[in-house]
């Protein structure tokens, strides 16, 4: 299951020059058609400094494959845009880092987000038996509700299933989950923070995929937990991940 947000922090105003708007949207499946996307634009909630604000886009080996030439749109200010070298648009995962100075607070906020470049066709089986065994979890326990993440396949620069699971003492899943998140920051590679809400899928078991894991290297996940009447659990986790066999 793909599943869909825009990189906000969890929260539910705007504040300083978030995006309201992403082409191509985060996590996007783009070119299935044959036709690769020109620009990347993003749309924010105030007015970015062109001097000192910027779109980057990489690919899995954090090698730019945009232009260079970072606009704010004439006709609405809050409208950025850099074109694409499509000719360097491979199949894969490309992450789009962005940086903008507020003109109405003077705030400077960063994030990233990522779509895929379809490749047209799936793995092989083969492929994909050889991913199978690399899953990650790790556990723990907050406030005396036990968390456990998984991953997998647990290769970057694919797309891989996030889950997390939920449960009380007595392992029963706890009824006042608002929203789960997941923010991902590669900080070697410049990526990051990549926001993710997943989906609830059964009782205490959240979960969805996407390509966030876009670079080898060493990852940092936090995960936030939204809970009514009761404080938010969070919770962070580092690991190293490889490229696929």
């Amino acid at each position: 299951m793909m599943f869909l947000i825009g990189n906000l922090i969890p929260q539910n105003v705007y504040s300083h020059a978030n995006p309201t708007s992403y082409t191509p949207q985060s996590n996007s499946v783009v070119g299935e058609n044959g036709t690769l996307p020109e620009k990347v634009v993003i749309v924010y909630s105030e007015r970015p400094e062109p001097k000192a604000s910027y779109i980057h886009v990489t690919n899995s080996d954090n090698v730019r494959v945009d232009k260079n030439d970072y606009e704010v749109s004439s006709n609405n200010p809050r409208e950025t845009s850099i074109s694409m070298d499509t000719s360097k648009l491979e199949p894969g995962i490309y992450t789009v880092s962005w940086l903008a100075l507020s003109k109405d607070d003077g705030h400077i906020t960063k994030g990233s987000y990522v779509f895929t470049v379809s490749t047209g066709a799936n793995r092989s089986e083969t492929d994909m038996d050889a991913m199978i065994n690399n899953d990650f979890a790790n556990s723990t326990s907050i406030d005396n509700v036990n968390l456990t993440y998984e991953i997998s396949p647990f290769y970057s620069g694919i797309n891989n299933n996030f889950t997390v699971t939920l449960s009380d003492s007595d392992g029963k899943a706890p009824t006042n989950i608002k929203t789960v998140f997941l923010v991902f920051s590669n900080k070697q590679a410049g990526i990051g923070p990549i926001s993710a809400e997943l989906p609830k899928v059964g009782e205490g078991e959240y979960s969805g995929s996407g390509g966030y894991l876009s670079q080898p290297g060493e990852w940092e996940v936090k995960t936030t937990v939204q809970r009514t009447e009761a404080y938010d659990l969070n919770y962070g986790f580092n690991f190293d991940i490889k490229n696929p066999p």
